[in-house]
C-alpha cells in the first residue's frame, strides 16, 4: 500500500514496511483514519496481542508531526490547571510505589510538566525530550531545561507517560533505560490498552489511533517486550477502570446499548484490563 502523509504542507512518504517486532510474522494491514486528517496503517498480530502501524511513518514524518502538534495552539500542548493537576496524579502514583524521593528520569518530557511537579515536590528530576518546539514549550511554561539525550547516570525512578507508542524500537530503548535504573529501580509506563471495551466500541474512531502511535500494546505484548529488555516483574496497577455512562441510557440509549455490550464482552475477553483504555504499568529492573 503506498501511503503519503502530508504534515503542515510537506509530504512524506512511507517507504517503510515492518513485520511484528516480537515474532516476525508478517500480517497485512488496513487503512484507518486518525485525528487532524491523519491516516494510520494498522496491522494486528494475533499471537502476539499487538497492533502497529506497516507502513510506518518515516523518522522525518515523525520528527515534522510531533514539531507541528507542539508548536500549534490547542489545548495538548497549553499550559493549564488541569494538565498540572494531571501531572501530580501521575506523581501520586509513583509514590504509591517508591514513596521516598530520589533520582529521577522522565523520557518524553514533552512540555515539562511532570518534571515540574517532581521538582515541586522533592525529586531530583530531569527530562529527556526530542521535539525543539516542546523542550521551548518546558522552558517557557515551567522553568525546566529538558536533555536532547538520556544523561550518562543512573535513576532511580524512570516515567514514560504516552511515549512507548511513539518509539521505532520498543525493545532497544527499554533497554537502554533498564541500564539507566539503579538496582531496584523502576520504571512506569502509560499508554493506550488495544484490549479494551471503547475500543471495540469506537471502532476505527478510536481516539488512539493516531499518525504518530507506531505500536498499540496490550499487557500481554508490553509485558513481553519488558522482559526481553531484561526487566525482572511487570504489573498492570489498578487504576483508570471506566464504564460507560448510565445517564447515556435516557439521553442516547443506543449509543448506550452498544457501549454497554462492548463493556461487558471485552471484561469477558480481557478480565482485569477490559475495562482500561489507558493502562499504567510498573516493570522493576
Amino acid at each position: 500500500m503506498s501511503m503519503v502523509d502530508v504534515i503542515d504542507g510537506a509530504s512524506y512518504p512511507r517507504l517503510d514496511p515492518i513485520a511484528c517486532p516480537l515474532c516476525g510474522q508478517v500480517n497485512r494491514p488496513r487503512p484507518i483514519g486518525a485525528r487532524f486528517g491523519m491516516l494510520t496503517s494498522v496491522a494486528e498480530c494475533a499471537p502476539c496481542r499487538l497492533a502497529y502501524q506497516t507502513p510506518r511513518p518515516s523518522e522525518d514524518a515523525s520528527r515534522a508531526y510531533m514539531n507541528w502538534r507542539w508548536s500549534s495552539g490547542d489545548r495538548y500542548v497549553t499550559d493549564s490547571e488541569s494538565k498540572r493537576n494531571a501531572a501530580r496524579e501521575k506523581l501520586d502514583h509513583v509514590q504509591s510505589v517508591r514513596p521516598a524521593p530520589g533520582r529521577l528520569l522522565d523520557f518524553g518530557a514533552g512540555s515539562g510538566v511532570f518534571v515540574r511537579a517532581s521538582l515541586d515536590s522533592g525529586w531530583d528530576a530531569v527530562g529527556v525530550e526530542q521535539s525543539e518546539s516542546a523542550i521551548a514549550r518546558a522552558k517557557e511554561y515551567y522553568g525546566v531545561t529538558l536533555h536532547e539525550r538520556i544523561p550518562d547516570e543512573c535513576f532511580d525512578v524512570i516515567t514514560m507517560w504516552d511515549v512507548v507508542e511513539h518509539l521505532r524500537d520498543p525493545i532497544a530503548v527499554l533497554r537502554q533505560l533498564h541500564d539507566r535504573l539503579s538496582r531496584g529501580g523502576v520504571l512506569f509506563m502509560e499508554t493506550g490498552n488495544y484490549e479494551n471495551w471503547r475500543r471495540l466500541m469506537e471502532g476505527d474512531r478510536w481516539g488512539l489511533y493516531l499518525l504518530d502511535h507506531h505500536f498499540y500494546f496490550t499487557p500481554h505484548s508490553l509485558e513481553t517486550a519488558t522482559t526481553r529488555a531484561g526487566f525482572s516483574s511487570f504489573r498492570v496497577l489498578d487504576v483508570d477502570h471506566s464504564a460507560p455512562s448510565l445517564r447515556r441510557l435516557l439521553t442516547r440509549p443506543r449509543w448506550a446499548l452498544r457501549a454497554w455490550r462492548a463493556y461487558f464482552g471485552a471484561r469477558k475477553m480481557w478480565p482485569g484490563h477490559g475495562d482500561i483504555n489507558v493502562m499504567l504499568v510498573v516493570a522493576q529492573a
